[in-house]
């Protein structure tokens, strides 16, 4: 079997991708060598790749010849004038490559919605912080390549040992202010599933949102989870703190509207809320 499918940087989402994946139909990376091996180990094919390294995402594109589709879950760059740079190195080897479409994991973030208003994929971007600004520059530098791009755009991705549920066991969760934020959510696993669907899709549109069904006030997400746990409610910060600390997804407020993510693709949700969810 060619290997026809991408997995550029094989973190959380990717690497549960990965699992569902046909044996020998993709090549997952990461920077460590340690990692690639225990991936081979389990009958998958890995390559070592560092996006800093422009011969060597050209490397990768002459070993996998047959690659059609790529999806690219690499943070933007955090040290450096340019955060997208890896996205840039990717795109500019994309050229002669077979690389039909690009799947980017974007963030909800790019719309920069602090109203509590709804937003959908005919919502302009319009980030107002560093990370909603660093992310747009990547579905940016990839769309400059002229390959078809899908930016998925992600609200936080939760399952087990991540998110809201973890950190308020840990005690590190802070409500923003008295919690009246709108938040969104989307299950790893219903992410891998819309996944599963994109890579073999078509056609995808230009711009993707990807939640679950049930945009949420924060304080109700909260109250919810520790009155099932038994726990205090969590202190909040000011607005003023939470941008000092870089917690931008805090003062976020917008209800992500999914339904073309479902008319698309076809999933049905196995966490609809973060009720049966978490």
């Amino acid at each position: 079997m060619a290997v026809t499918t991408a997995l550029i940087g094989g973190g959380y989402t990717l690497q549960r991708l990965a699992a569902r994946l046909p044996a020998g139909s993709f090549v997952i990376t990461s920077r460590s060598a340690e990692t690639c091996s225990s991936w081979r180990a389990r009958g998958w094919e890995a390559w070592q790749l560092d996006l800093a390294d422009q011969q060597g995402v050209s490397e990768f594109f002459r070993r996998y010849p047959a690659l059609s589709v790529l999806v690219d879950s690499v943070p933007p760059v955090r040290s450096g004038a340019d955060p997208a740079s890896g996205a840039k190195k990717v795109a500019a080897a994309l050229a002669g490559s077979g690389v039909r479409q690009v799947i980017y994991l974007s963030t909800t973030g790019v719309f920069g919605v602090r109203d509590g208003s709804l937003v959908d994929e005919s919502t302009p971007p319009a980030p107002w912080n560093p990370q909603g600004e660093a992310r747009l520059r990547c579905e940016e530098a990839y769309r400059a390549s002229g390959v078809p791009v899908c930016a998925l755009r992600l609200p936080a991705i939760y399952g087990p040992d991540r998110g809201l549920l973890h950190s308020i066991r840990s005690g590190s969760y802070r409500l923003g202010g008295q919690g009246e934020s709108w938040t969104n959510r989307i299950h790893v696993d219903d992410l891998v599933s819309v996944l599963e669907r994109a890579v073999v899709a078509t056609s995808l549109p230009p711009v993707l949102c990807v939640s679950d069904d049930c945009p949420a006030q924060a304080r109700t997400v909260a109250e919810f989870l520790c009155a099932r746990e038994g726990l205090p409610m969590p202190a909040s910060v000011s607005a003023e703190e939470a941008a000092r600390l870089g917690a931008f997804t805090m003062l976020s407020n917008q209800r992500v509207q999914n339904g073309l993510m479902k008319k698309l693709l076809g999933v049905t949700l196995r966490y609809p809320s973060f009720r049966e969810g978490m």
